[in-house]
Parts: structure tokens; C-alpha cells; sequence
């Protein structure tokens, strides 16, 4: 068994003259396999890295991320570096947390942190990955879960799990040797993964026993612009929905190359059955102005202002909310080749909210941001940056409510979950929260990182489905939401009229949820 490698980090020293002039800091990092062997740089990048991601992998798009504690610095993409025998990571400022995407054993990738106990680690300090992330994910969870109140308050059941998890870190503590140590300690970030997944799922439950709060609780799919493909279908999909108490659906509105602003009135006929449908049934409409995806690269917040106001006009009372903004945080929009910058995609994101009020004052405005991090391309898109880059320039004006999307095979979220809406929630902290779509894996072939086991796309679909259904409830300022983005291949697909296992596991989540 290797031992820990205390002599080998002492020659390392030498790194933390590297910066000239500005304060620098690089840190040693050190992971394992499962054999206990120390990784090397792409090593330790294959287990950053997406399923479907090509090695050689590139050191400069890693998704670890160092956020100086002082906040003498930005946060700020490290560089990694095969620096001799040993990997580093170097930032421009002084002492940093780390964030990172990293495997759950038996669970799934999440977003986490190392941060040497709120301190961040200095210059030439040495970062054993597995410890710190186990160690930080506890305490910060142990935390938490001890400053809640009322219905947060963890019940026994979750007291246990956390009982469990600090069983198993000092477990791990009491070990010398680096592989069987690291080892020990994935196990113990299992454990804490567990609890805080337990609480999350406790705590929508608990929240659900509340009538005030159940009666203004949000559970509905998304019917995608498919649905036009499937107006033979509508009335099934609708009984569906209505049938399992699915209160929502969030309606995409498709681009329409021959009424892209809806300005005429047959361009709605299609959609007024869909509609009808729906509200027949008692489910309430979030209508989708227009997905993220089919932005095209001439939108200006003119033309988006009358496709909004347009679209809000026609449906002047039969539409409950209006989302006019859809991940508008991504860097997509426009098209992948030229995208919109954020300050375009703000702009005329801007025009619609107004557009919307002055065609139908008493519907519900929404936006949805992406949920990506680490794995966002750089800080300007990621959902932290965005957000303070555009708040004090005014977003949230106007909106009574924002969403987040998740889709956890493009950007782990797992212990991440809740920090997400924790950002909504401090900047924009008047405004009522909802999980507005997530999903897991177009096809059949996980792309992306794996959730549950890399070859289990199907159960991971029905464990994330059952967990984030009641997780939403448990968001801070959130009444649930959901809305799965592909109900329409996966849940309620074409063919005999026959809802899918992962249809059913929802029903039965939901049916949970309610009793």
C-alpha cells in the first residue's frame, strides 16, 4: 500500500514562487482510483470529465473552479498542471475554496467543494480530493441541517443517515495509508449524499402536509412543440396529466417559420386545442414563449416583445403564467456557431416581460435560468456569474417568479441541488422559486455524466424523477414545479396510448406526496 506522500509534498514548495508581481497560489491535489494508486493529471481529468468526453482531456476546461475566500480575487477556472510527479491547480489570488464536479459511489456526479473548513487553501498546501470533499459536504451539511427550523427540521430519519455519515468520516479519519483512506472517505461521501437526499426528500413531504402549502404547490410535465406531431393523441396525454394530479403543464410554443410573432389568428388554431384540453381538466397553463434552443441569431427585443405580447394577448385568461425568458443564461442562444452575447440575450429577454403585462396584467410572468457551474464554459454563464452580472442591471423587474432547470447528465447537481436555489433565492429573494424542467439523457445512451451507474439511464430516470418531484418542495421560496422536459418520448410516447414505468413511478410519487 503507498503511504501518504508527506516527503514528496515538501519538494514541492518551490511552486509558490511562481507568481510575479499579483498574489498566486497552487496546490498540490491528490486522488485515487480504486486500486489506491495515485492519478495522474488525465487520470484525475477521466474522472472530472463527461461519460462521452475524448482523452487526451484538456486541462484548461476542467470544470474546477477556486473561489478566493477573501474575495481578493474572482472566482476563477484553476490551472491544472502535471507538474513533475505530482498534479497541481494554480489561481491568481489568495486562499480559495475549491468547487468541482465529482462521483458519488452508487449515486451519481454532483457539484461540490473543498474548503480546509471554511479557510480555503493557501499557497503550497496539499488537497487529497476524496477527504476534503467528504469532510466539507458533512460539515456543511451537518450545519444546515442543525439551523433548521419548523418543518426544515430534520426528523429522525434523516438525524439517522447524518448519524451514519459521521460514523463513517471518523471511520476514514482513523486510516494512515493514502488508497485505503481515500477509499474510506468516497464511502463517507456516500453516506453523506444519502442524508442530505433523505432531508430533501423529508422535508417536501413535510412541507406537502401543510394545506396552505399544498394548495399552492406546482406538480406538471412539459408538452414540448411534439405535441403539435400529437394532436390525435391530445386528449389521452390530457386525461394523463389530469389523471395522476399533475396540476401544470408548461406549453412550448413552436417557432412557426410563417407567424414567427403569432400575429395571425389562424397561426393559435393548433394551440387552442391544446389548451382547451388542459384547462378543461383543471390543469393550468405555463406557456413557454419560446425554447432556449430556436433563438434565432436576427431576434431583436422588438420582434421578441410582439411574439411575446402577442402570444399573451390571445390567451388572455386561459393562460395561468407566461415564462418569457427560457435559459436565458445559456450560451447557445442565437445558435451555437454565433451565439448572442448575454448582454444581447438580457436585452431582449428585457422587452418581453412588459409586453406580457400590458396584453394580460393578471397573468404570472416566470423566467428559468440553466443550472450549470462548474461545467459552464466561463463565469459569465454559469448560474452564480449570471446572476450577479444581471440583477443589478435589473433582472427580476417585472417577474413574480423564477425556475431552474436541471439536467444532471450535462451538469451534476446531486449535493449541489439546493445551493442552486439558495443563489435564486439571495439575489432575488422576493420572488416565488420552482424547479421549471429537468430531465436525464435524450435517448437511451447516457451522454454525459451517469447518475446512479453509468449503464442505468433507466433508473436513474425513475430515481431522479421520485427524488427531485419532492426535493422541489423542499427549495427555499419554491412551490415545487417539475415539469420533465421529454413527457413526450419518455413518459407518454407515441405508439398504443400506453404511459411508460417512468410515467408511473411519477403518478406514484406524486400520489406519495399528496396522502
Amino acid at each position: 500500500m503507498e503511504s501518504r506522500p508527506r516527503a514528496l509534498i515538501a519538494t514541492l514548495a518551490l511552486v509558490a514562487g511562481l507568481a510575479c508581481g499579483a498574489r498566486s497560489a497552487t496546490v498540490k491535489l491528490f486522488a485515487y482510483d480504486d486500486r489506491g494508486r495515485t492519478l495522474d493529471l488525465q487520470g484525475l481529468l477521466a474522472v472530472l470529465s463527461r461519460a462521452d468526453s475524448a482523452a487526451p482531456r484538456d486541462p484548461a476546461r476542467a470544470p474546477v473552479w477556486a473561489a478566493p475566500v477573501d474575495a481578493s480575487a474572482p472566482i476563477q477556472r484553476v490551472r491544472l498542471a502535471q507538474t513533475g510527479p505530482m498534479v497541481t491547480a494554480s489561481w491568481d489570488g489568495g486562499p480559495a475554496a475549491l468547487r468541482l464536479v465529482w462521483p458519488v459511489a452508487d449515486d451519481g456526479y454532483s457539484s461540490v467543494s473543498a474548503d480546509d473548513a471554511g479557510h480555503g487553501f493557501a499557497d503550497g498546501a496539499a488537497v487529497f480530493l476524496d477527504e476534503e470533499i467528504a469532510l466539507t459536504e458533512y460539515r456543511k451539511l451537518k450545519d444546515a441541517m442543525a439551523a433548521a427550523r419548523g418543518p426544515d427540521a430534520p426528523g429522525r430519519k434523516e438525524s439517522l443517515r447524518l448519524d451514519a455519515a459521521k460514523r463513517a468520516i471518523a471511520k476514514a479519519e482513523t486510516l494512515k495509508d493514502s488508497g485505503p483512506r481515500a477509499r474510506a472517505f468516497a464511502r463517507a461521501l456516500r453516506a453523506v449524499s444519502l442524508a442530505d437526499e433523505t432531508w430533501l426528500f423529508e422535508r417536501g413531504r413535510r412541507r406537502m402536509s401543510s394545506r396552505s402549502f399544498r394548495n399552492r404547490a406546482r406538480f406538471g410535465l412539459t408538452l414540448d412543440a411534439g405535441v403539435l406531431r400529437r394532436l390525435g393523441d391530445l386528449d389521452w396525454i390530457a386525461d394523463s396529466l389530469a389523471g395522476v394530479g399533475a396540476n401544470w403543464a408548461r406549453v412550448v410554443f413552436a417557432p412557426n417559420p410563417r407567424d414567427f410573432l403569432y400575429a395571425r389568428a389562424a397561426s393559435f388554431d393548433e394551440y387552442d386545442g391544446v389548451v382547451a384540453a388542459l384547462t378543461k381538466r383543471g390543469v393550468k397553463v405555463m406557456g413557454c414563449v419560446l425554447d432556449t434552443a430556436q433563438w434565432p441569431r436576427a431576434m431583436t427585443p422588438a420582434i421578441y416583445a410582439a411574439r411575446a405580447g402577442n402570444l399573451a394577448a390571445h390567451y388572455r385568461g386561459r393562460v395561468a403564467s407566461w415564462e418569457v425568458g427560457n435559459e436565458i443564461n445559456g450560451d447557445w442562444l442565437g445558435g451555437a456557431r454565433a451565439p448572442l452575447s448575454p448582454e444581447q440575450v438580457f436585452a431582449i429577454y428585457s422587452a418581453a416581460p412588459a409586453a406580457v403585462r400590458a396584453a394580460d396584467p393578471r397573468a404570472e410572468i416566470e423566467v428559468s435560468l440553466y443550472w450549470w457551474e462548474e461545467t459552464a464554459p466561463d463565469r459569465a454563464h454559469s448560474l452564480s456569474g449570471w446572476l450577479a452580472d444581471f440583477v443589478p442591471k435589473g433582472f427580476g423587474r417585472g417577474v413574480d417568479a423564477v425556475g431552474l432547470d436541471v439536467f444532471p447528465e450535462d451538469n451534476p447537481a446531486g449535493l449541489g441541488l439546493e445551493r442552486g436555489f439558495l443563489e435564486l433565492s439571495h439575489a432575488l429573494p422576493s420572488k416565488t422559486l420552482l424547479l421549471s424542467s429537468f430531465g436525464y439523457v435524450e435517448g437511451d445512451k447516457l451522454l454525459g455524466y451517469w447518475w446512479l451507474s453509468p449503464e442505468n439511464v433507466d433508473g436513474a430516470r425513475k430515481d431522479l424523477t421520485v427524488l427531485y418531484t419532492a426535493a422541489s418542495c423542499a427549495m427555499p421560496g419554491s412551490v415545487c414545479g417539475g415539469f420533465w422536459w421529454q413527457t413526450l418520448d419518455q413518459l407518454l410516447p407515441p405508439g398504443r396510448r400506453r404511459a411508460t414505468d417512468l410515467f408511473r413511478v411519477y403518478a406514484r410519487g406524486l400520489y406519495d406526496l399528496r396522502r
